[in-house]
């Protein structure tokens, strides 16, 4: 064979350098291509995990702005013996305190009146009736709703005339049977026929309906609802009941300026002049059962703490040890117990130890329901 030329020679070197090249160049984008993954998912995970490094410092100046919320409250409860909304005052108690969160940037504070709601537990039919009706359901699914609800609710396992139970839930597929108790949780409407319809859609997200459902109605609150937060639902259907004026409550409660909202808003108490309560039997005037929310914020940290307050049942009066008289001398409760002579002893003895009924005295100016954490619906 002859040799190759110098000139094929030098085409040939030069081809084998330019591959080398080539695959150096890829070998470096694939390299560079699994560096920047590699630090993408890196920064996730420190992000990952320095945002519930972050929520257990927020966790902090959550419950410190809970505690001192729940102590404005029941500052005002105190002077003015009774609450019925935040428009008494105590909107902004994070404000008027001047609190300053020691790990967040910003801790915001709301109101929900529980009590403000209709106790869906306690409905009976004719009400269940108007409710869906304002709803806006036809007839038939009105009374197939309310009919549908009592059975799932009532100890027995017999079917109403538009309801169902016992074996109509039986032939579901899966098949389960009614809870026969009181509604505890919202995901049970997904389960009762005919809520599972007429209230969510083939995917199971819930409508318009749905909502304004669960802002008027409570699984909680069990007494009448407070018509000083009521919502617009709760209001129409008291008017309908014919409890109040709907257009003559409104008229008092905007104020001077008629308009919702504002800082001359009025607030129905006892003996308010309004001419709108047609009936005092049905409607409630203060708040008993509120549910407060508390969001501590740093960055994308997020820490929400949620409480439900009722100041029904609280121990207030144990913690009050002296009562004065009226020559302006102090006197001991009725409820308190004298201290016994062994206590004297213990403590003359310098034992470190307090007895169990001086701790069992201890007052607490309200309840806690419930309470709850970065909770997700």
């Amino acid at each position: 064979m002859k040799a190759l030329s110098p000139h094929l020679s030098g085409i040939n070197g030069r081809g084998k350098q330019g591959s080398v090249i080539v695959l150096v160049l890829v070998f470096v984008i694939l390299l560079t291509f699994i560096v920047v993954a590699f630090l993408e998912e890196a920064t996730s995970k420190i992000k990952y995990f320095g945002l519930f490094h972050n929520r257990d410092d927020l966790r902090v100046d959550a419950y410190s702005a809970m505690e001192i919320t729940l102590a404005t409250i029941n500052q005002y409860r105190e002077i003015e013996g009774a609450l019925w909304g935040p428009e008494q005052g105590w909107n902004q108690p994070l404000v008027d305190f001047g609190f300053n969160p020691i790990h967040a940037n910003h801790v915001r504070v709301s109101f929900e009146d529980e009590s403000a709601k209709l106790s869906i537990n306690t409905l009976g039919y004719d009400t269940l009736l108007q409710l869906f009706t304002l709803l806006g359901f036809d007839l038939p699914e009105s009374q197939s709703l309310a009919d549908g609800l009592l059975d799932w609710i009532d100890e027995d396992d017999l079917r109403r005339l538009n309801g169902f139970d016992g074996d109509d839930y039986k032939d579901m597929d899966p098949p389960y049977r009614p809870s026969n108790s009181p509604i505890t949780s919202w995901d049970e409407f997904r389960l009762i026929k005919p809520f599972n319809t007429l209230f969510f859609d083939e995917q199971g997200r819930p409508n318009n309906q749905w909502r304004q459902f669960r802002e008027a109605v409570s699984l909680y609150h069990t007494g009448q609802p407070n018509i000083n937060q009521a919502p617009p639902l709760v209001l129409l259907l008291l008017q309908e009941q014919g409890a109040i004026d709907l257009r003559a409550f409104e008229s008092y409660r905007s104020g001077i300026d008629g308009i919702l909202g504002t800082e001359d808003d009025r607030l129905i108490r006892p003996g308010s002049d309004g001419n709108f309560l047609r009936e005092t039997t049905g409607v409630s005037m203060e708040v008993q059962l509120l549910r407060v929310k508390v969001e501590a914020i740093r960055g994308d940290a997020r820490f929400e703490l949620e409480a439900m307050v009722t100041w029904s049942g609280s121990n207030a009066a144990a913690s009050r040890t002296s009562s004065p008289t009226a020559d302006g001398r102090t006197r001991a409760p009725a409820n308190a117990n004298p201290t016994s002579a062994s206590d004297q002893r213990t403590r003359a003895t310098g034992s470190a130890r307090t007895s169990p009924s001086v701790v069992a005295n201890l007052g607490y100016p309200f309840r806690f329901v419930r309470i709850t954490e970065n909770r997700r619906f």
